[in-house]
């Protein structure tokens, strides 16, 4: 399937991202060429910390978190926060949740937060002179002092770190911005 052209009506000046087949007379009607991304991230916080992690190169990642090997190879150089694109029609509270139970095998039960939206609308560096939108739900579980959480194989590794002390370059391709808008959110 290739790129489609996009399709916007502005003769009203409004253009509403409504993808659908029976789409109205004004608003998009293909997905940008650049692409978006519908993605959950979650911010397991523990004692003032946040767990990150960084890739292993694993199979795994396409099933658990929609991740081609391409990606996982450019996230795995630096931190990452645990992260995964939505499943056709998967509510992102559910979302949050796979995130929590199978990719990072924390406990069921856990409280998750009501998500905080944060949208990116940029030119991404696989598709030049194209804009990629990108729609993030954001949540926060806590886990309590001396809850151990192990390692899963399709992690390199997995820490507690105070993620206002991470170096910028030290973070995964964009996930320093999921941390900016997470830390500001209240601002």
């Amino acid at each position: 399937m290739g790129s489609m052209p996009i399709g916007i009506d502005d003769s009203n000046e409004s253009s509403f991202l409504w993808l659908a087949p029976f789409a109205p007379p004004k608003g998009w009607k293909n997905v940008p060429r650049g692409g978006m991304c519908l993605c959950v991230f979650l911010f397991v916080t523990r004692g003032g910390q946040v767990l990150l992690g960084r890739y292993a190169d694993h199979p795994v990642w396409e099933k658990l978190c929609g991740m081609d090997s391409g990606r996982v190879k450019a996230n795995a150089r630096g931190w990452t926060i645990p992260a995964s694109h939505l499943k056709f029609g998967e509510d992102p509270r559910e979302a949050a949740r796979r995130i929590g139970e199978e990719v990072l095998r924390l406990d069921k039960g856990l409280a998750y937060s009501e998500p905080y939206v944060k949208t990116f609308f940029y030119e991404p560096a696989v598709a030049p002179g194209e804009k990629h939108f990108d729609v993030l739900f954001l949540f926060e579980v806590t886990v309590e002092a001396g809850v151990n959480v192990n390692k899963p194989p399709w992690y390199e590794a997995l820490e507690w770190l105070d993620i206002r002390m991470v170096q910028r370059e030290s973070f995964a391709r964009q996930h320093q911005d999921v941390a900016d808008a997470w830390l500001n959110k209240g601002a």
